[in-house]
């Protein structure tokens, strides 16, 4: 909510934030990005810090060369959700606190979380499950209402349809909404609310892992932030910070890298040479974060270590558990605790806890000839 008012202040933001707007496609070869509002371009330079499903992300798989740009996406659980904002809190609900709302129906599957925001207004997070086909018939009608339509579908359809395989019926959708959670009746906005659950695709606990996160020269300038280039679907808990480490780098690789000169009679051609020259170096520096985060969110990801280090790796993390470094100094923080607490990089702390892991993580000399070399086809 504040970075929309800041946004509509062009003394206070130079920057157009475009709310409820989701990319459609994107073409790297010419620039151009297509949103449900526009298509507009051609332009300088592409970050996609859209998410797990990224469309960004996509486009860069699409128009680089092949076998260069590499990525892995992994579902995790079978959970999923949705969020929408209302003007005002429920009003038969504390208007000051956080609120886990359950459904009528036990076998629904759906819970819903409220949260104030700021002006008064809430976030409300519906938490569901995908639709499984496999479930017995009865099953099936308990989590039907009275409509005879079932919630799960209707609120999570498969978030792999395209936008135009999905059918939503606002009034239906906000009917069964009260009909399973009588304490969001009377909610201010609610038809607004409905409006943003249908049209935001069903967001699920995706796991993403890329070998690089820039684009390849003969193409627009792209990078990948955020849950785009990796993500751990919620199991690090470090997905916010992450991102924003990510945006960060980025911005201070660009200062570092992109100083073009009005007198400079190629200017085009040295703009876009100094944006991926910013962009490989935000890959060689932020490549190494991702991976470490991911090593440390999935341990060996089904390799299994020798017994014996294997048998060690075990106690220390009980004494760690119990102790936590907390007394006479036995034992280290776990790792939940160390990764909320700390500002060592996830480098760092992955090699500091190379005991626990099969594979040997590279230095970054190693990272650096590695992703240099990726586009040298």
């Amino acid at each position: 909510d504040e970075l929309e008012t800041r946004s509509l202040d062009s003394s206070q933001c130079t920057v157009k934030v475009h709310c409820e707007t989701f990319i459609k496609q994107v073409d790297l070869a010419n620039a151009i990005m297509e949103t449900n509002e526009q298509k507009k371009g051609p332009y300088d330079l592409i970050v996609g810090c859209d998410g797990a499903n990224s469309i960004v992300r996509g486009a860069l798989d699409k128009y680089s060369p092949p076998n260069t740009f590499q990525f892995t996406q992994r579902r995790l659980l079978p959970g999923c959700f949705k969020v929408a904002r209302c003007e005002k809190m429920p009003p038969l609900l504390d208007q000051n606190s956080v609120a886990l709302v359950l459904p009528e129906s036990k076998a629904l599957g759906v819970t819903a979380f409220v949260e104030p925001t700021v002006n008064g207004g809430c976030c409300i997070l519906f938490a569901g499950k995908l639709s499984d086909a496999s479930k017995s018939e009865a099953e099936g009608e308990e989590e039907e209402g009275q409509t005879g339509v079932n919630f799960n579908s209707l609120l999570f359809p498969d978030p792999n349809l395209s936008d135009g395989d999905i059918h939503s019926d606002g009034g239906l959708t906000k009917e069964m909404i009260f009909e399973q959670f009588p304490l969001l009746e009377g909610t201010p906005g609610m038809d607004d609310a409905v409006r943003q659950l249908l049209n935001q695709r069903t967001s699920v606990a995706d796991s993403v892992k890329c070998n690089i996160y820039n684009a390849p020269l003969t193409i627009t300038p792209t990078a990948i932030c955020g849950d785009a280039a990796h993500a751990t679907g919620g199991v690090s808990g470090q997905g916010c910070n992450s991102a924003l480490i990510d945006a960060a780098v980025l911005v201070d690789c660009l200062i570092e890298n992109y100083h073009p000169t009005k007198n400079d009679d190629n200017i085009v051609a040295t703009k876009k040479a100094m944006l991926h020259q910013s962009l490989q170096s935000y890959s060689n520096k932020q490549v190494p974060q991702g991976l470490a985060l991911y090593d440390l969110s999935f341990g060996n990801d089904g390799k299994i270590l020798p017994i014996f280090r294997n048998i060690k790796a075990m106690l220390s993390n009980v004494i760690d558990t119990i102790f936590g470094g907390r007394w006479f100094g036995i034992g280290k923080k776990p790792l939940q605790t160390l990764l909320a607490s700390s500002l060592d990089s996830f480098t760092y702390i992955r090699r500091d806890r190379q005991n626990y892991f099969v594979d040997e993580f590279p230095s970054d000399e190693e990272f650096v000839k590695q992703l240099e070399s990726v586009y040298d086809v």
